[in-house]
């Protein structure tokens, strides 16, 4: 759980060290639910990133069964800064996001290893993709690796 005067963010930057976008986690009325924010260099909001909810929007709708080898998960739709609407990625065959997946007997046993699989929206530029990439960083330090440190880091 994050303190709404401390929030987490992340900065993008290119090789030269110029910004090229932020992602910042959002505090609001429903605090159970992450959710962030991805601006572009200029602050200007690009995307909404936050899981599908159940029970009128205070909880997290956890994803049960099909492929990508992990039996429940918690993707984080990539969405519409302004209207929440999930945007779509893979020419149109599937909602752009973020999903931790399973990395195999191996690493889930024997390191501390991390597998995401993330769908960019079918009109994100370069620069876009790499403050997405960012994200998901933000996502695995916030809620899986402090998850798995027993929450004090």
């Amino acid at each position: 759980m994050n303190c709404c005067c401390c929030l987490p963010r992340i900065t993008t930057k290119d090789a030269n060290g110029n910004v090229i976008g932020k992602t910042q986690f959002v505090c609001d009325g429903c605090c159970f639910v992450p959710k962030y924010d991805i601006s572009d260099a200029n602050g200007q909001k690009k995307y909404r990133l936050r899981p599908d909810t159940c029970c009128a929007g205070m909880c997290i709708q956890c994803r049960c069964g099909g492929g990508k080898g992990k039996c429940c998960r918690v993707p984080y739709i990539i969405r519409d800064p302004t209207t929440y609407e999930a945007l779509k990625g893979n020419a149109g065959q599937e909602n752009a996001q973020v999903t931790q997946l399973w990395a195999g007997w191996k690493n889930e046993c024997c390191t501390k290893r991390d597998v995401f699989h993330v769908v960019y929206p079918d009109n994100a530029t370069a620069e876009e993709k790499l403050v997405l990439t960012g994200s998901a960083i933000l996502i695995d330090v916030l809620e899986v690796e402090q998850a798995q440190d027993g929450g004090d880091s």
